[in-house]
């Protein structure tokens, strides 16, 4: 977040993104000035009708996932460019270049899926509009999301046997076509047929990684800092990551059937050798020890030990307390982790969130009041709506003792 000398918002970044030169240019570019949230609002105020500026204010609430702020300004888009002539618009992370319009309509349409009844119709309206769009793709898989979760079993068949007709060398579509069959419990004939031609996809990946590819090439070329870019130690390190990822989601799977929970520990415990200074594996792995009853050795890995290690770290301290509240164990540690963290960094409105958390599930209501109305007072206008709701609710428990 970006303020100016009053406290004004300036700027903001949601999240990182590597590699950190990208991530510094971004830094760079709101520090010059020009695009930032200020500046478009600033030439919105003036300028209400220039459709680039609407559009690209509209992109900025999207990134913050502000969609209230955001829609209202993709839907003045349209109506301002109705033909898609004032500019286009290149996705960072795609690199699909589309007019103004033709990305705010997506925009809007996909709200239909979120709406209450949920409906398909907008972005299905959209897709009959702009039939060779190069949103096509992103709209499919937005319908996905729709027909995965939401839509009557009887939809979700013969949408996803249209969606993996048209993207037929995608076995991510068949996997969540899988997971549709899986969620209705059937029909199984299918779900072994997609299954089969899922691992068949997957069997036939015997290329070297594309990782590779590119390495040697910049290799060839006599560029080591470009290969090193692509394939060396970064590149592994998150490789590893991965890996140590995927076991932990084994063991908890495996564990939450109730089975195979040796095999489910063994994994977690390569997670932990693989990555044995990540906070994330270990906080995870304490995790799959709580479920197998295995407290002694949590506690070991991410207990009195570990906040210790870490009692400078605010952010530490707060995770650390809201895993121990989550889990509803080891609470005067997650106390006193919270309330550090809250001497460290008493402006950060999620310490607050962390501690009242705390003390409610040590049935100190009236002080997980007086947290959470401290975590609003701190807290983004963006979020004050949702934190102010569990507020009455735990004033309503409260009222209830």
């Amino acid at each position: 977040m970006f303020l100016d000398g009053d406290g004004a918002e300036v700027d903001w970044i949601v999240g990182y993104g590597p590699p950190p030169e990208e991530f510094q240019e971004k830094l760079a570019k709101i520090v010059a000035g020009g695009e930032t949230f200020k500046d478009l609002s600033v030439a919105y105020a003036k300028n209400p009708k220039d459709a680039a500026t609407v559009f690209k204010l509209a992109l900025k609430w999207a990134y913050r996932y502000d969609y209230s702020k955001a829609i209202p300004l993709y839907k003045e888009v349209i109506t301002l460019d109705p033909d898609g002539k004032a500019g286009t618009y290149t996705n960072e992370y795609t690199k699909v270049t589309v007019p103004y319009t033709e990305y705010a309509a997506l925009q809007v349409a996909a709200q239909g899926i979120s709406a209450n009844p949920p409906s398909a119709k907008p972005i299905r309206d959209f897709l009959a509009k702009h039939p060779k769009s190069p949103l096509v793709r992103d709209a499919y898989a937005r319908l996905a999301g729709y027909y995965g979760r939401t839509a009557p079993k009887e939809e979700a068949g013969p949408f996803f046997e249209e969606y993996a007709a048209k993207f037929p060398d995608d076995p991510t579509i068949l996997d969540q076509w899988l997971a549709r069959i899986i969620k209705d419990k059937g029909p199984y004939e299918k779900g072994v047929e997609l299954a089969e031609k899922i691992q068949k996809a997957r069997r036939g990946l015997t290329l070297p990684d594309p990782n590779q590819n590119v390495a040697e090439l910049y290799l060839l070329k006599g560029d080591k800092d470009k290969a090193d870019d692509a394939f060396g130690k970064s590149y592994m390190e998150n490789q590893l990551f991965t890996l140590a990822y995927n076991l932990i989601g084994y063991a908890d799977y495996w564990i939450g059937k109730d089975a195979n929970k040796e095999s489910a520990q063994a994994m977690a415990e390569k997670a932990l050798a693989m990555e044995p200074d990540n906070a994330y594996i270990m906080q995870q792995v304490a995790g799959v020890y709580i479920k197998l009853k295995l407290d002694d050795k949590a506690l070991a890995l991410f207990g009195p030990a570990y906040a210790k290690k870490n009692d400078k770290d605010a952010n530490a301290l707060s995770s650390y307390a809201s895993f121990w509240s989550g889990q509803g164990k080891n609470l005067d540690g997650a106390l006193a982790a919270a309330k550090k963290a809250i001497e460290l960094k008493p402006a950060q409105y999620y310490n607050w969130v962390t501690l009242s958390g705390v003390q409610e599930k040590l049935k100190n209501n009236a002080e997980a009041v007086k947290a959470l109305e401290k975590a609003i007072d701190l807290a983004p206008e963006t979020i004050k709506d949702y934190y102010k709701k569990n507020l009455e609710k735990l004033k309503g428990d409260t009222a209830k003792k």
